[in-house]
């Protein structure tokens, strides 16, 4: 018998929620500044992308940037009453479809991608390749402890069943299944 229904995105801020309390390298998020959303990726070929981290404001939390002559913007996005900082897209079903230990880390990549400030802006790494430094993999290490420590806990709690279905899983589970959509927000010109 089927459950009558989830909202994916609900589930996986509840699961942000949890990180951002039990880990201290991600106490700094704000989670009702943090909008997570669900993106559509059809493809199964192997690599691609899992997830995305869209910052609302650019460096150092400027809310304008200067480009090529022009002014440019993030648009504002408010849910619930507050000025969100980040969206964080999860593509399905790819996203979905990872074993539960391999969300989780696809869940801390883009956790970590926020800027320490927590101003809007992403953590910067460097001058060159700012977003993951010189090799992804070592910056997949550098959260790697804290994976592993959430992985055990988590592992005893109901969110396991959640992290335990793939796409089809869920569409077996429940009657029907939410998730929150939305466009990919791009800076705008200002005047």
């Amino acid at each position: 018998m089927k459950l009558p229904e989830i909202n994916l995105t609900d589930v996986i801020t509840l699961i942000i929620q949890e990180i951002a309390h039990r880990s201290e390298t991600f106490a700094h998020i704000d989670v009702h500044r943090v909008l997570v959303c669900l993106a559509s990726n059809r493809s199964n070929s192997r690599g691609g992308t899992f997830g995305k981290l869209v910052p609302l404001r650019f460096k150092d939390g400027a809310e304008t940037v200067r480009y090529r002559g022009r002014l440019y913007a993030m648009p504002r996005l408010n849910y619930g009453g507050l000025e969100q900082r980040y969206l964080i897209y999860f593509y399905h079903p790819r996203f979905f479809d990872l074993p539960p230990l391999e969300k989780l880390k696809v869940v801390f990549h883009e956790l970590y991608h926020i800027s320490p400030d927590f101003n809007g802006d992403v953590r910067r790494m460097g001058k060159r390749k700012s977003l993951h430094g010189g090799l992804r993999e070592r910056f997949d290490e550098l959260f790697e402890e804290e994976v592993r420590e959430f992985y055990a806990y988590i592992k005893k709690t109901p969110y396991m069943k959640f992290l335990n279905m793939n796409a089809r899983a869920l569409n077996a589970s429940f009657e029907k299944i939410g998730a929150r959509r939305m466009k990919m927000p791009k800076p705008v010109v200002v005047s």
